[in-house]
């Protein structure tokens, strides 16, 4: 019997490392008059990035690795049950990036820059129309740009062509965006006495964006396991894939996470109606990409329900 469980969780954990945000358990609906929030926080870090053919390359045309850029964010996000299967959706995000060169020669002096603001506001819905034998939703939310954080491609007085004089944090646009979510829940018979608790989820659809960025598409899959029942082993694959033609400016990335979520105390985390508090940690790692940065991540999330 132990040989059997730790043969399935070591498949399924290396199944996870070789696999290529939103809200965790997205297809799920918060229930009537309920409210799930979360302070999601995360910090990333770079010296390379995806250029237009999907090949990494140095953050600077000198093509020096002698530089770091780094972002923080935070994003409240609010759910709320209008009804058991009708939700309503908010978040805003707010983003800090740096760019700091090292090794430089004395008489050029210090190369430090950041940027920060409010770069994303959040207003949508979402609805569950199927329960059984799957969990199914279709979520639609409105991306408002408040006016910080554009790409600026400005050189500094004095630099190099090809130096950000500030590090973007965000592409100054408004998008509309449709997903299709699906869920499921289920015990995994290991023997005939044990049953491992596991659950998946996944994500697409499309995202409408206006100025000059290319419309995308979403796509994102999740799943975990419940080796006790107050802590769950998930991974996920997160990302969106331009579509081309429908603007100048492309970007795609896919992001590979894996992490642990410690439920403190309460209800599941798949939203079943009562209080919780849980409290997740993951790393991430951006697999690939097309003009965005190569960068890896640590994700802080605190989750509530009442």
């Amino acid at each position: 019997m132990k040989k059997q469980a730790v043969l399935l969780v070591t498949v399924f954990i290396f199944a996870s490392l070789i696999s290529i945000e939103s809200a965790f358990a997205g297809a799920w609906t918060v229930p009537k008059d309920h409210v799930w929030a979360e302070y999601y926080m995360k910090w990333n870090y770079s010296k390379e990035s995806y250029n237009e053919r999907g090949n990494t390359t140095s953050l600077t045309s000198g093509g020096t690795n002698a530089f770091r850029a780094w972002e923080f964010v935070q994003e409240p996000k609010l759910e709320f049950g209008v009804t058991d299967y009708l939700n309503l959706l908010y978040s805003m995000e707010f983003k800090e990036g740096h760019y700091k060169e090292y090794d430089r020669p004395d008489d050029w002096g210090p190369f430090s820059h950041k940027n920060g603001g409010l770069t994303n506001i959040k207003i949508g819905g979402k609805w569950r129309f199927l329960e059984k034998p799957l969990v199914m939703s279709l979520q639609g939310r409105f991306f408002i740009y408040p006016g910080y954080g554009n790409y600026v491609s400005e050189k500094p007085d004095g630099g190099e062509d090809g130096y950000p004089y500030q590090p973007g944090i965000g592409r100054g646009d408004d998008a509309f965006e449709l997903r299709w979510l699906m869920g499921q829940s289920f015990q995994f018979p290991v023997t005939s006495r044990w049953k491992l608790p596991i659950y998946w989820g996944a994500e697409t659809g499309y995202r409408w964006r206006n100025k000059t960025v290319c419309n995308d598409v979403p796509y994102f899959f999740e799943c975990g396991f419940w080796p006790s029942p107050y802590f769950l082993v998930k991974t996920e694959i997160d990302g969106y894939v331009f579509h081309s033609g429908t603007g100048s400016l492309k970007e795609s990335y896919g992001i590979w996470r894996i992490g642990g979520v410690w439920q403190v105390f309460g209800d599941s985390v798949l939203r079943q109606g009562g209080k919780m508090f849980n409290i997740e940690l993951q790393y991430g790692l951006v697999t690939w990409g097309v003009n965005t940065n190569a960068a890896q991540e640590v994700v802080l999330k605190v989750q509530t329900q009442f």
